[in-house]
């Protein structure tokens, strides 16, 4: 007798910025959305969730990663990356003189479908994050005094929210090049970021 098995496809993920002057403005820096990376790592946060209900593994974090630039034109070369990489890159910028990251939280989130006759229920969760602060995880400071860079984020699962040697990598993303954002005096970075279950 034949058996079938399903695979469950890996979700797509996708990017916008936006520059925040206030909680109730955000103008798109861009209007494209940009793709993201999917670690190997969300199998293990989504099956803690879905399996037993526990909350640690949700979604609850995001990074934002910048670069202290020696002139504003700079840009910034981001690392490579794979789908097995881990929260351990960002660990290691501790022994970094110029590059930190923002471990900020989700502010809000929202679900909506991609197509409301197969997904009636929704299929697509869209979470928002903004820069705060004036120092990263490891104390660099972020500001536009010091030519802040923001070139890369990252999806997180915050297992305890005062550590974050012990974060889930669920996905990440880098700028092109050209898109990379210095720090402005009077805004913030905030990130749309969707995922999309198929």
């Amino acid at each position: 007798m034949a058996q079938f098995c399903e695979v469950l496809p890996v979700p797509s993920g996708y990017v916008r910025l936006f520059w925040v002057y206030s909680p109730s403005v955000w103008q798109p820096i861009y209007d494209n959305y940009l793709s993201n990376l999917v670690l190997y790592d969300w199998g293990g946060a989504m099956t803690r969730l879905v399996g037993s209900g526990d909350p640690r593994y949700r979604i609850s974090m995001m990074y934002i990663e910048y670069e202290n630039v020696a002139n504003p034109t700079d840009t910034v070369t981001p690392p490579t990356m794979t789908r097995s990489d881990s929260n351990s890159y960002y660990n290691s910028l501790s022994g970094s003189s110029v590059r930190d990251y923002l471990r900020v939280p989700i502010i809000a989130h929202n679900i909506t479908s991609s197509n409301a006759s197969q997904y009636p229920k929704g299929n697509v969760v869209s979470f928002f994050a903004q820069s705060i602060g004036v120092s990263g995880v490891h104390g660099k400071p972020f500001s536009d005094t010091n030519n802040s860079k923001i070139f890369g984020m990252a999806l997180v699962a915050a297992v305890d929210e005062l550590d974050p040697t012990k974060d889930i990598i669920i996905s990440r993303f880098y700028l092109p090049t050209n898109q990379q954002q210095l720090k402005l005096p009077n805004a913030q970075i905030g990130v749309e970021w969707k995922l999309q279950f198929n």
